[in-house]
């Protein structure tokens, strides 16, 4: 049994060159075109080299390593300084914060410091054997040392303080807020309101110095005004914004009195 052997590629692509072969290509762009001709195919065992493909840099095309490098440090050092310039800023803002507050207290603290001389001195620089009335006014016998301390920071709560309406001290009142704050510089809490001191006083038919004056509207209807009797037909109160803040002679009979003390 004879063998046949299958020619190889090489020689199959020998003979197919020395026959004419006619190709016909279609192209979609724009009609057809049909080529005609020889073809000779030329076997090669040689490589082509594929093309090399330098890598791009992402940092800054065309710039080589050493001056990429050396702009990284440049931006480094820019950030580094921006950082330290806001730190600063904002420690020199938390600074000055403090000082304005620090500044606050102490004026807040030397208002106080001030307004506590006064009392004391107010409470040391007077007698209360007698009265605190007109040298030649009638005497209302001697007063206790609790009355004598409310006359006393009711004189220096007066001076120099001036009438506003729900004022409440220490330097502006109106007659409910005058007593209010004496009262509260002895440790006696009182309401805002003169009906409502009213409320909380017991009712003395003669007045003693210290205690509250309560003042009827009209025909002894509703109460419109409290003072603290002074001695002597006298009242310390916050009258009103012509009269002002201060000892007044009494210009009212139309009153009750009430005692805390």
């Amino acid at each position: 049994m004879s063998k046949h052997r299958r020619p190889s590629a090489l020689s199959r692509l020998a003979s197919s060159a020395k026959r004419p072969m006619h190709i016909s290509v279609a192209a979609g762009v724009a009609g057809s075109v049909a080529v005609t001709g020889t073809v000779v195919a030329v076997a090669s065992d040689q490589r082509v080299p594929a093309p090399r493909v330098r890598p791009v840099s992402l940092d800054r095309p065309y710039s080589g390593a050493a001056a990429q490098a050396g702009m990284r440090v440049q931006r480094a050092d820019l950030l580094e300084r921006q950082a330290r310039e806001e730190a600063l800023a904002r420690l020199t803002a938390a600074r000055q914060r403090a000082k304005l507050k620090r500044e606050k207290a102490r004026k807040a603290a030397a208002k106080r410091a001030a307004e506590a001389r006064v009392l004391r001195t107010g409470t040391s620089s007077r007698s209360f054997s007698r009265a605190d009335g007109p040298a030649n006014g009638p005497a209302d016998g001697p007063i206790s040392a609790s009355a004598g301390h409310v006359l006393a920071v009711a004189a220096a709560a007066a001076s120099g303080a001036y009438y506003v309406h729900g004022g409440d001290g220490p330097k502006a009142f109106d007659c409910s807020g005058f007593t209010q704050f004496v009262f509260a510089q002895v440790g006696i809490s009182l309401p805002h309101q003169s009906g409502l001191q009213r409320g909380v006083a017991r009712s003395v038919s003669s007045p003693a110095p210290g205690d509250l004056v309560f003042v009827y509207n009209g025909g002894g209807g509703s109460i419109g005004h409290v003072a603290i009797y002074a001695g002597g037909g006298y009242w310390y109160e916050a009258s009103n914004p012509s009269m002002g803040v201060g000892k007044h002679r009494a210009w009212s009979t139309n009153v009750s009195y009430g005692r805390i003390l």
